[in-house]
């Protein structure tokens, strides 16, 4: 019996942990009218799946001949459209926010199963590791919202999974999703961490500049619409935003925004450069699925944090990097000191990383109060050493031997 449960693979038990913490929730749904979101740190939105509703809306806009960007008239809270022109017209498929449930339950089903696929198998540890990561509020949100970054992270695993036949074939998906959503284009770093991918890489940069450079109009009012709050958010803007929004003195103009905003990445640079210096050289080896999916999750996560406010659910990129810090921390081999302690800051991150985090003793109240976001010193952590990570494999791809695997 004991060596059938040492040769299960590590994805059934997260998969279990996924669906009996969904069939609870659906249980209590059933019992009581209502999904206790809040109970397990998720912020509920008003209506079901309500940031998906942003999208199909806009889609019955463009039925009925009306421009849903980047102003929404037939979004239900009236946001503005905080996503690329292109979703506008994929009104054209006839669907509209009559069909947001079902395309939310899709969405999270495609999720799932890509986040399950993606990391191969795992032991058990790995397995409970990950499905604890899978459950945790930050990546929950993603799903009690909709929101379309999930269908995202499922375009850049099937690059991944492609990335083992063809350079080419990998780098598609992984462009069509910054093409949908932008941010996914960090993604395409992975692409560097084998010379024979370079051309890919190359190719896929001009790409997605010449798209940057024929949309720059939308994405810059894009920039201006989307909210920069600190409730359910990271990134480097929300420490600065969590300053000045608790009145301090020297964070207050749009000049000292922008220097504490710098100093803060400065300083995580520092930190990365110190933990390079103390680390091995190289990648860290291993599995070369392991290691392609912390290339994609730390550039998506690097990139995001440094260029503006993100909604938590975008940490649930980080999910790609966890298979390849459990074999770091379990078989050793990093590249940068430390991997264990990285693994459980990105877990405590997941889980602290909502607006109503089910903490006990007293602390609930404590978090509140708090201006500053604690978990935020965490993402800075994260930041810091999964830069130097992936710095290690970049300056070790450069001295590669081109047919290298």
């Amino acid at each position: 019996m004991r060596r059938r449960l040492r040769d299960l693979d590590g994805r059934v038990l997260a998969g279990a942990i996924v669906v009996v913490f969904l069939a609870v929730l659906l249980s209590v749904r059933a019992a009581t009218g209502t999904t206790p979101w809040a109970h397990v740190g998720v912020e509920p939105g008003d209506l079901s799946f309500a940031d998906l509703r942003s999208v199909t809306s806009a889609w019955d806009c463009q039925h009925r001949g009306i421009q849903a960007f980047p102003s929404n008239p037939c979004d239900p809270f009236g946001r503005p459209a905080n996503y690329p022109r292109l979703w506008t017209h994929l009104g054209v498929l006839g669907l509209g926010e009559g069909d947001t449930v079902p395309l939310g339950i899709a969405i999270a089903v495609v999720f799932l199963a890509a986040a399950l696929t993606v990391t191969g198998r795992l032991a058990l540890w790995e397995g409970a590791v990950y499905g604890l990561a899978l459950i945790a509020p930050a990546t929950m949100l993603g799903i009690e919202r909709g929101n379309v970054d999930l269908l995202m992270f499922a375009l850049v695993v099937l690059g991944l999974l492609l990335l083992r036949r063809s350079p080419w074939a990998g780098a598609a998906p992984i462009v069509l999703a910054g093409v949908l959503k932008l941010f996914p284009a960090f993604a395409a770093v992975v692409l560097v961490r084998l010379r024979r991918r370079w051309p890919a890489a190359i190719a896929s940069l001009v790409v997605l500049a010449v798209y940057v450079v024929v949309t720059l109009n939308d994405i810059r009012t894009l920039r201006h619409v989307i909210p920069r709050v600190v409730v359910n958010s990271y990134g480097a803007g929300v420490i600065v935003e969590a300053l000045r929004e608790s009145d301090v003195s020297w964070v207050q103009s749009a000049a000292e925004v922008r220097y504490v905003r710098l100093g803060i990445l400065a300083l995580g640079a520092l930190l990365a450069l110190v933990l390079i210096l103390v680390g091995r050289r190289g990648d860290g080896g291993g599995d070369a699925r392991r290691l392609d999916a912390f290339w994609a999750g730390a550039g998506i996560y690097l990139g995001t944090y440094v260029f503006g406010n993100n909604f938590d659910y975008r940490l649930a990129f980080l999910l790609l990097c966890i298979p390849q810090l459990c074999a770091w921390a379990s078989e050793g081999g990093s590249p940068v000191p430390w991997p264990g302690a990285a693994l459980g800051t990105l877990l405590v991150t997941l889980w602290l990383s909502s607006a109503k985090p089910p903490l006990p003793f007293g602390l609930q109240s404590w978090y509140v109060k708090q201006g500053f976001p604690p978990e935020e010193a965490l993402n800075w952590l994260l930041f810091a050493w999964l830069g130097a990570a992936l710095a290690c494999g970049l300056l070790f791809s450069l001295r590669r031997p081109a047919n290298a695997a």
